[in-house]
């Protein structure tokens, strides 16, 4: 498999090759409509000249597909972008839905907003979600096999989760806004599988320890908190940029006054950059760095509630790992990743990608950058709406340990 992953990527990168000298050429755009229903021959056009204020242009995406945390997957997912101003000053704000169930008796309802309203004077962001769910964990911090801890043993469960974080941003000054937030996270019904704690040969989950540990009921907890919110926004195009940088700051207070099972706050923060070096719009090639921190600064939060892979707000994170499979009470995450375009009509293109993880285990004294777990892969880009710029993503990931997945999506990975 990694002979097959290398050779693709050395004909990926000799179609760039030959490509490169063209970037300056204009060339009809083409989407997945245009292959399907046909189209007019016409230059290629700003991608912000071509949308209309206040009007939506929605692109569906069936999902089938298979997951290692989830079985067969079936459903599908809607994106839409639109201008609530002029394309001069205002950017194209996103929602993403979508809605699946699994072979392994899962239903996942999930919705995400970043709204820009009329001159980006108001910003909404929103993270919304309803699962019916099961998923292995694997205890907290870095646990695969090495020379000083053994990996760890998959530990099946099953919750509902009922997730809504929506924050309103005010604009302070040209890309810098500030706002406040309300984040709610609440697990209930929880089953913990493996766990027999009265058995003649008792088994003790990383789930029950750190409960018991803590003093945190464990069929049911919540996480209800306001927080402050500090954003860096001068991305082209929120939906798939290729130039500019975002930054965010959050500072979260869960209290037992508001809701909360255990009162703690914490602090996050998200940072992502990207670079052109070709100078061209129509088939960049772009470079993205981004990296993610999520930390406790007070108190105990839930098991289920502490930052993991995969659980980001695109559930993005960790190519090349199952949901879950790694988990701290603090987590810090990196990536980079290489977009670059396969066809001239801008149809398909192509990404390799470099990410790495590191998580605490406070009970094991494992502190951040004690040890790291890397993921790397490449993926194909299929052009899904040449007005919006948006793709369909598929990724093959590969991490520590022989783990790997594909990975099916909307909208960029970041």
């Amino acid at each position: 498999m990694k002979k097959l992953i290398c050779l693709l990527l050395l004909i990926a990168g000799q179609w760039v090759f030959n490509s490169a000298t063209a970037q300056n050429i204009p060339f009809p755009q083409k989407d997945i409509s245009d292959v399907l229903f046909g189209s007019k021959k016409r230059k290629a056009q700003p991608q912000n000249d071509t949308l209309i204020p206040r009007k939506f242009y929605t692109s569906f995406l069936p999902i089938p597909g298979y997951n290692p945390a989830l079985g067969f997957v079936i459903g599908g997912g809607i994106s839409t972008s639109f201008l609530s101003g002029q394309s001069s000053s205002t950017r194209r704000s996103n929602i993403l839905a979508n809605a699946t169930i699994t072979t392994r008796n899962q239903f996942n309802l999930n919705i995400r907003n970043m709204i820009y309203l009329k001159d980006d004077q108001w910003v909404l962001q929103g993270d919304w979600r309803w699962l019916i769910f099961s998923q292995p964990t694997y205890g907290l911090g870095i646990n695969f096999n090495n020379a000083f801890r053994p990996p760890a043993i998959e530990q099946p469960m099953k919750f509902n989760y009922i997730r809504f974080y929506q924050t309103l941003y005010k604009k302070v000054l040209g890309p810098w806004y500030a706002g406040v937030g309300i984040n709610i996270d609440r697990h209930y019904d929880i089953a913990d599988q493996l766990l027999d704690a009265t058995g003649s040969n008792p088994f003790f989950t990383a789930h029950y320890d750190y409960s018991t540990l803590n003093n945190i009921r464990q069929d049911q907890y919540s996480s209800v908190g306001l927080s402050a919110n500090f954003l860096f926004d001068n991305r082209d195009n929120a939906v798939n940029p290729r130039k500019g940088q975002y930054a965010l700051m959050s500072f979260r207070i869960n209290n037992e006054i508001f809701g909360s099972t255990r009162s703690h706050n914490t602090l996050y923060y998200e940072f992502r950059t990207y670079w052109n070096p070709t100078k061209m719009l129509v088939r960049p090639h772009i470079i993205g760095f981004w990296t993610m921190g999520q930390f406790v600064t007070s108190g105990k939060q839930p098991y289920l509630e502490m930052p993991g892979i995969s659980w980001d707000m695109y559930n993005r994170t960790g190519r090349g790992y199952v949901q879950g499979r790694i988990r701290g009470e603090n987590m810090w995450y990196g990536e980079t990743e290489y977009r670059f375009p396969i066809s001239k009509n801008g149809l398909f293109g192509g990404v390799a990608f470099l990410n790495l993880t590191t998580a605490t285990n406070e009970a094991k004294q494992q502190k951040l950058a004690d040890e790291f777990a890397a993921g790397y892969g490449i993926g194909l880009r299929i052009k899904m709406s040449k007005k919006t710029n948006t793709n369909i993503g598929i990724d093959y990931g590969m991490g520590r340990d022989g783990s790997n997945g594909i990975y099916i999506n909307l909208l960029e990975t970041f």
